[in-house]
């Protein structure tokens, strides 16, 4: 790539790409290297950029049909686009220098390959336009607004109307006595205090909804623990797995920085995982509740509603009634329907100056100037790790935070003034929490509760179960190297199957199936590994789910409705009854189902999961019970997300293959209980610093750099994903030509 410049000169970009394709870029001054960005990104995975701004814009029911209109109608309702708009020309000079470069990058590969479009485009009218400087910001909330707490609230809702207060705080356990990544054992923070109050005061008032209807783990360790005497940082983000993958490696030198990194394609930098020369940092999601959901009535009739069209392929186009309380846009509803929802999401009340922290990410030197670095962040809210080349390793919180009313945690609030965001503050960022060079020589974070004093973060993080099998593998370390990095991504033990197994196995005595008593003794013996040729893994997940359902159907909350059809989502719903009903089933709270009033009810209860999953598992896998192994049931399908609706392109999708682990080990892959033994999402890249020698970290994703079917990077790293193996991140000028495979310049 050449650009003029006031002298006439030309500027010329070179660019390496290694055996993986992945792009090694050295630049003559900073916006040259994000232009190359932009046009690396473009390169490999235009289709996807290009897919998630249209989603942004509530426009992806024009390539897909009816059915993305209902989310195109929520984002309009949102005015996500409008308000990316306004965020940019919010944002500081340089944020918006690199937005605009960027930008210029990705409009350069256009003008080059207007021609040469990936297939997708095939499929659907819509030819990629220019490429503005606002789309890096839409690109890169639309990846984060399902991410907060907005399905988890309409869920509570549901089961506050449908079942009352107990259940709700019941189904949510004990979440003052989980692992914490910086506790101070004082307490001050109890998540439960004030519950029944509250839930009681909004238990009437979402009646009138219930008839309308990603995880990751990372981790520092102190030079003192490794055998460099550096530290090492490692991890590996959890979300939905799809074709094209969610992050893309590059690499990118120009004399300000030299920084390497996992990037979303569409947005500059790297917000969440990358080296320079001095310093590493990653992070885990925060679980933050970002969002709040208001019941609006009575100020229905004052809403200056404005129709907006919205086009849905092949079917023409509908009206979108769009409007505002002052509490924020009403998102689920209708003005017909005398109720409805509005919202509040960090990500779009008041100025959003997340972008205002890239490019001092890529110039610190050390923690503490990375900690500086991400004081304007707002979304998401992270657990951020660091370490540096002197020898330091950090934790912090990093995003936007506002407390609000204690009820506003739990569920949709009545839409009224004194539950609206107006007049509140975030969070100083000096409160947040934050721990440097903690005595025990490491930091784990994984998603569970960060500390237990205030400020309020959420109620809603992850188990403990990731967090305290990390601390264990790393406790049996005392000189890490990067090869123990790669054992911690790949273990597949259950922290959490031991006392959901003593719960069902001592409570069972009816079932009446052949091979009950063999089911019963195959997971007394278990080792609680979920591998791939785990029978007891099977066995035990589909009891999870068989007993989850149950569970479901006698609160008759199986098929949730808040506010309007499908939300909360299908998927999002079971999974949040899953680990509900398990709650119930190990703290002995069972009792509050329906039914289960007595210890003989919960054996025949349970009993019956026992003859239901040997049943199921014989239909589905056959009768000999040495193939009933995880691997055959638990099937990665990393689905293209226009393959999934346009039969046409079904060729798109990647292969499906069997995928170890579940939600509770640290090798990760989830299901969604709606969708059975499926693996929904799991590592979508693993990483390792070694601060001691950049060039003997490593990274892999699970299918390749290229979003673009057949061009040989696209599936290229999927048997070192599958196998838990690193490809190697060459990051030295003589690292990156020992494995150079392509070499041009722009």
């Amino acid at each position: 790539m050449c650009d003029g410049t006031e002298d006439g000169a030309r500027m010329t970009i070179d660019i390496r790409r290694d055996h993986w394709g992945v792009a090694h870029v050295q630049a003559p001054e900073r916006l040259a290297a994000f232009e190359a960005q932009g046009w690396v990104a473009a390169d490999d995975r235009i289709w996807q950029m290009d897919s998630d701004r249209l989603k942004a814009q509530g426009r992806w029911a024009e390539i897909v049909g009816h059915k993305g209109a209902r989310e195109d109608a929520f984002f309009r309702r949102l005015g996500l686009a409008e308000k990316s708009k306004t965020d940019w020309a919010g944002l500081g000079t340089e944020a918006k220098e690199i937005t605009e470069a960027y930008a210029l990058g990705v409009n350069r590969w256009l003008g080059e390959h207007k021609d040469q479009l990936p297939e997708e485009y095939r499929y659907h009218d819509l030819l990629p336009a220019s490429w503005e400087a606002w789309h890096c910001l839409a690109v890169y909330k639309i990846r984060h607004i399902f991410m907060g707490t907005l399905h988890r609230k309409l869920w509570r809702g549901h089961l506050l109307a449908t079942c009352g207060p107990q259940i709700v705080e019941a189904m949510q356990g004990n979440i003052n006595d989980v692992s914490m990544i910086t506790p101070t054992n004082g307490l001050s923070l109890d998540l439960l205090s004030g519950l029944p109050d509250a839930l009681a005061a909004n238990s009437n008032l979402l009646e009138a909804l219930v008839d309308i209807d990603g995880g990751s783990n990372s981790w520092a360790i102190h030079g003192s623990r490794t055998a460099s005497g550096k530290p090492l940082l490692a991890g590996d983000p959890h979300r939905g797995i799809e074709f094209p993958n969610v992050y893309h490696q590059f690499h990118m030198k120009c004399p300000e920085f030299n920084a390497i990194g996992l990037a979303f394609p569409g947005v500059p930098g790297f917000p969440h995982f990358g080296h320079n020369d001095e310093v590493a940092w990653c992070i885990t999601h925060g679980m933050a509740d970002d969002t709040d959901l208001f019941v609006e009535t009575t100020d229905l009739e004052k809403i200056d509603w404005e129709p907006v069209p919205l086009s849905i392929r092949d079917e023409g186009q509908v009206d979108v009634y769009c409007g505002s309380t002052e509490r924020g846009p009403v998102v689920i509803g209708d003005p017909a329907d005398k109720v409805a929802l509005s919202i509040a999401w960090t990500g779009t009340v008041g100025q959003d100056t997340t972008f205002d922290a890239l490019l001092p990410m890529l110039q610190a030197s050390s923690c503490e100037e990375i900690e500086t670095a991400v004081q304007p962040w707002v979304i998401p809210v992270n657990n951020m790790l660091t370490a540096d080349r002197h020898g330091h390793i950090s934790f912090k919180i990093r995003g936007r935070v506002i407390e609000r009313p204690v009820a506003n945690r739990w569920t949709p609030v009545v839409g009224e003034s004194a539950n609206s965001w107006t007049g509140l503050q975030a969070v100083p960022f000096d409160q947040l929490p934050g721990i440097s060079d903690p005595p025990d020589g490491y930091i784990v974070t994984a998603n569970n509760r960060p500390s237990d004093s205030a400020p309020y973060i959420s109620l809603d993080f992850a188990g403990s179960s990731r967090y305290d099998r990390i601390s264990q593998l790393i406790e049996e370390l005392s000189n890490a190297s990067l090869s123990d990095m790669k054992n911690i991504h790949s273990d597949v033990v259950s922290l959490r199957a031991p006392e959901i197994v003593d719960a069902v196995v001592k409570r069972v005595s009816k079932f009446t199936h052949p091979l009950g008593d063999w089911l019963v003794r195959s997971l007394t013996e278990w080792n609680y590994e979920v591998s791939d040729s785990s029978v007891e893994a099977s066995l035990y997940a589909v009891i999870r789910r068989r007993w989850c359902e149950s569970v479901g159907e006698r609160l008759g909350v199986s098929n949730p409705q808040a506010g309007a059809p499908g939300w909360p989502s299908p998927e999002a719903a079971s999974r949040m009854l899953a680990d509900g009903a398990l709650v119930l089933l190990v703290e002995n709270r069972w009792t509050l189902v329906p039914g289960l009033e007595t210890d003989e009810d919960l054996d025949q209860a349970l009993s019956s999961c026992i003859d239901e999953t040997l049943t199921e598992l014989q239909l589905r896998l056959g009768s000999d019970t040495e193939g009933w192994t995880w691997g055959r049931l638990h099937r990665m399908v990393s689905p293209h997300p226009m393959a999934s609706i346009l039969h046409a392109a079904q060729h798109l999708h990647p292969p499906i293959d069997a995928c170890p682990g579940d939600s509770d080990t640290v090798r990760c892959g989830s299901v969604i209980p709606e969708r059975g033994e499926r693996a929904y999402a799991a590592s979508v890249a693993r990483y390792a610093f070694d601060l001691a020698d950049w060039d003997n970290s490593g990274w892999v994703v699970p299918h390749g750099v290229s979003g673009v079917r057949g061009t040989g990077h696209d599936m290229d790293q999927r048997q070192l994903w599958l196998d838990c193996e690193l490809l190697p991140m060459a990051f030295s000028d003589e690292a990156v030509k020992e494995i150079e495979a392509s070499y041009h310049q722009l």
